[in-house]
């Protein structure tokens, strides 16, 4: 899917919300098949038919172009369909996360942790690592959660506050990760996926004081593939 940033207002949820219940209201009825280039005929002609009767704000026509420039690009065989869904549920775990936590993130970041270590999850935060080596951390686990001093030191002020932006890295395919952390208020966002001379895949994701962060998020398993509602 292609990289696009886009501003989290309400103009653009609404955008995207708008477009989506179009497309299934004529999947419904049959007028549009479930493909993804039915899909993704469907969007491009109602996002150019939006652009036109200008529907939506001025504030996000830069949005819409981007959307635009990404289906002339690619077409009808492009992905523009899944990064409607994509934002879509990225709207949705962003509203419905929790944001009047009583503990504090430090608290609720190693009550994550703890969960994880349960289901057989070996947590190392930091790793005991010389960066000026020049070589690469290798996991013995078969399910291992890391990080390094670089990122680790000073991520949490003594009232237990996140600081500043760190990045974990996850062995094994890590939904239940980003579900766990979800659950304690953490949105994790994607970074780089590497594979080692093992085959062993590692998963960077990225953590943002307040969730206030850039990139693309990853979606916890109760907002994919997630029903269309008009509300």
């Amino acid at each position: 899917m292609k990289q696009l940033q886009f501003n989290k207002s309400a103009d653009v949820y609404n955008l995207i919300l708008g477009g989506l219940i179009a497309l299934t209201s004529e999947q419904q009825i049959g007028k549009v098949t479930y493909r993804t280039v039915s899909e993704n005929r469907f969007l491009g002609k109602w996002l150019k038919r939006a652009k036109k009767q200008k529907c939506y704000p001025k504030s996000i026509s830069i949005d819409i172009d981007n959307l635009l420039d990404l289906y002339a690009t690619k077409n009808i065989s492009g992905d523009l369909s899944a990064l409607f869904y994509h934002v879509f549920s990225e709207f949705q775990l962003l509203k419905n996360i929790s944001k009047n936590f009583e503990l504090s993130p430090k608290i609720r970041f190693d009550k994550a942790m703890n969960e994880l270590t349960k289901d057989n999850w070996h947590i190392s935060l930091p790793i005991t690592h010389d960066r000026q080596t020049g070589k690469p951390y290798r996991p013995t686990n078969d399910k291992e959660i890391f990080t390094t001093n670089w990122y680790w030191d000073d991520a949490f002020d003594d009232q237990q506050a996140l600081t500043k932006q760190v990045s974990i890295f996850v062995v094994s395919p890590p939904q239940n990760v980003i579900d766990c952390l979800y659950h304690y208020g953490f949105v994790l966002v994607k970074g780089l996926t590497s594979v080692d001379e093992q085959g062993k895949c590692f998963y960077q994701f990225k953590i943002f004081p307040e969730n206030k962060y850039i990139g693309e998020a990853a979606i916890p398993t109760k907002y994919q593939n997630r029903p269309i509602r008009e509300a």
